[in-house]
This record gives structure tokens, C-alpha cells and sequence, in this order.
């Protein structure tokens, strides 16, 4: 027998999604108010190239008798030909117990638990089903948040190359903050999309860190005492993308099976009257139906700007970020290639961010194993 799903539009898409993609049923009634239709929109991208027919009925979120009314025709019109879901989670209290009333006496009722990875079945039996498999890839997930990204996320084109040195790199520079320091000043001052640095300029541990670049591909060292970065990639590898593409390559290294990663996406809001915004996410990836966005930040955190300091700065971004695009339940982690303030840290555990900072990023692997248990 066919299956309907009726769902409660809300602003967080991901409960009324996941089961979708679960049960694939043949079609899905949006009950959506004026207010969420962009949201009702966004699902719809999603579902119908699925194979999932997609149709929606307005309602006042807040009008018990409406939806009462509404429920009522929905059921009358599918008895005896169809089997009717209805996925409680979302939509004001009003619009849930409204439904839930119409549909408990016959009909079968779920909820979707994602702070506990479960779906529930409320009638008529009680159920249990867990979500363990990571069913949202991070371009449905940003999609269904109204931020779909406009590139394809891949790490660069010569990535793989520097791929084998990035953990003796980080290293190096973790290791000795000076010389991380003086790199990232010289590279500073240069405005013109490339540099020439002397190893003098660059002090003590300059020699390895040539050779390493060198191995890397992105420098060359010319008659012995200057170093060569030709072009803006390089100089952004230089800059701090060595931290972003160590970060993705922990990731990787990982092997979860499921876990969707991609790096420097870049995203616009298609939020509608106001003005389009434009973000890039350094390293983000989908687990257990979660995103993660991970934030990769290699230059001094001490440093004043405009609203605080750097890291203060690349802190508030990172919240915003993460409840933004992730919702009531996307994380959100900051690396730090620098060492970071007692109060910093305290400041992040408040923001329910996960800090790794100094040395600790050189345990990657395992902190990121920690944060996903």
C-alpha cells in the first residue's frame, strides 16, 4: 500500500528529513505555515529528486481548529487507499498537538530524536529504531538550511602531493611558534601575490622549513638564502591553508565509514529580503547526521582587530556559523596552530566549542576521535 508522510514544517529541517530518507515513502504533504514556505522549499529541492512526490498545504501554525480541520480531510481523503505517517517533531506546540490528536486514534505517528540519533514511533505501537547510518551528505544539509554551496569543496588541485609532508610541516611549525610567527609577518607584508623571503628573515628552523615547502611544491629556494613563493595559492598554503588541508587529512585518515568531508566550501544565504552573505567553511563533514564545521586558524590569536582580538573574532564567527548552517545540533571545533589564553579556552567550553590549540593539534587524530565518540 502506498505511503504518505505528513510533516510539520519548522525552522530545523533536519527531523522532518531523515525520515524521508529512511522510509522513502511515495509521497509527502508539507503542512506549512506563510512563514516557513522558503524551509518547505528547500525540502522539496531535496525530496523530489529522490523519487518522493512532494505537495504542500498552507496553514495558521497557531489556529488549533484549522489544523484540526485540515488533519481531518487529510485522513478522510487517504482512508482505505493509503498508509499515512505523521512526523510530530517539527511545527509549533499548537500545530503538533493539534495533529497528533486527529491522527493518534488510526493512524501511525513518528518522532525524530536527533539529539539521541533514534527514531520513535509513537502509535499505535511504541517503537524504536536507531540512526546510526549517516544519511545527509553535507550539500543536502547545507541545501536544507538555505545555504547551498557554490563550489564543489575538493581539496586543491595539488593537494595530494603535499599531502605526505603536511604532519612533519605542522610539526615544525606547531613546534616553534617563533618561526611560525616570522613566517606568517613576512608573508604579511608582501602584496603582490608573491614572495621572495631570505632565511635570514625567517631565523632559526628556516633550512627545514624551506626544504619542507620545497617538498610541498610551493616554494623554491633560490641561491640558497631566499625563498620563492610564486603565486596566491602558494602564498595561501604558506599563510595558514597548511593547517586547513592537515585538518581535512586527519578527517580522512579516520576511514568512518559514511563520514562526507569536504574543504574551503564555499556557501551563499539564500535568506529572502535581506542581503545575500557569503561564507566559506575551512573543513566541514557530515557524521552520525550532524555537521561539523571545523575552523583552522594558523596567525597570531593575540592580535587586535576591529572587534577583539583574532581569536575572539574567528570565535564568535565559528558560533554563528555553527548555528547557522548546522542548527540545534551542528558542532563546531577551532584548531589553533597557536597557543590560546586560559580565559580562551573557558570562553569556548561556554560556546560548547571544542578548542584544540598549540601542541594538542599535533594529536588531532585522537581529539577528533574523542569529539565523535
Amino acid at each position: 500500500m502506498p505511503e504518505t508522510h505528513v510533516c510539520l514544517i519548522s525552522g530545523q529541517p533536519i527531523p522532518n528529513l531523515l525520515p524521508l530518507l529512511i522510509e522513502k515513502p511515495e509521497q509527502v504533504i508539507f503542512l506549512v505555515s506563510q512563514e516557513m514556505l522558503p524551509q518547505a522549499e528547500r525540502l522539496r529541492k531535496i525530496a523530489q529528486p529522490r523519487g518522493i512526490r512532494v505537495s504542500m498545504q498552507t496553514i495558521d501554525a497557531y489556529d488549533f481548529e484549522m489544523v484540526t480541520e485540515v488533519c481531518d480531510g487529510l485522513v478522510a481523503e487517504h482512508h482505505g487507499n493509503n498508509t499515512l505517517t505523521l512526523n510530530v517533531t517539527g511545527g509549533t506546540k499548537i500545530t503538533a498537538l493539534a495533529a497528533y490528536q486527529v491522527f493518534f486514534a488510526n493512524q501511525r505517528i513518528i518522532y525524530c530524536d536527533t539529539e539521541h540519533h533514534r527514531l520513535l514511533e509513537l502509535a499505535p505501537k511504541h517503537r524504536e529504531q536507531p540512526l546510526t547510518e549517516n544519511l545527509l551528505g553535507i550539500r543536502d544539509y547545507l541545501t536544507a538550511y538555505g545555504i547551498p554551496p557554490s563550489n564543489e569543496g575538493k581539496p586543491p588541485s595539488r593537494a595530494e602531493i603535499r599531502r605526505p609532508h603536511l604532519t612533519a610541516l605542522a610539526k615544525l611549525l606547531i613546534e616553534n611558534d617563533s618561526l611560525l610567527a616570522r613566517l606568517n609577518s613576512s608573508l604579511n607584508k608582501e602584496k603582490q601575490g608573491y614572495a621572495n623571503i631570505t632565511l635570514n628573515a625567517l631565523g632559526e628552523g628556516a633550512e627545514n622549513l624551506a626544504g619542507l615547502l620545497g617538498q610541498c611544491g610551493v616554494a623554491t629556494l633560490v641561491s640558497g638564502n631566499s625563498l620563492n613563493i610564486a603565486n596566491k595559492e602558494n602564498m595561501f598554503f604558506c599563510a595558514g591553508g597548511w593547517l586547513e588541508e592537515y585538518t581535512y587529512e586527519m578527517v580522512r585518515r579516520l576511514g568512518i565509514k559514511g563520514l562526507d568531508l569536504e574543504m574551503n566550501v564555499e556557501v551563499r544565504w539564500d535568506g529572502k529580503g535581506r542581503q545575500q552573505t557569503e561564507n566559506e567553511f575551512d573543513v566541514l563533514f557530515t557524521h552520525r547526521n550532524q555537521l561539523h564545521l571545523v575552523s583552522c586558524k594558523a596567525s597570531n590569536p593575540e592580535r587586535q582587530t576591529a572587534s577583539g582580538s583574532k581569536f575572539t573574532e574567528a570565535l564568535n564567527e565559528l558560533d554563528s556559523l555553527k548555528d547557522r548552517a548546522g542548527g540545534l545540533f551542528g558542532r563546531g571545533m577551532l584548531v589553533s596552530a597557536r597557543n590560546l589564553r586560559d580565559e580562551d579556552r573557558e570562553r569556548a567550553k561556554k560556546m560548547k566549542i571544542e578548542l584544540v590549540d598549540g601542541k594538542e593539534a599535533l594529536r588531532l587524530g585522537e581529539r577528533l576521535k574523542a569529539w565523535l565518540a
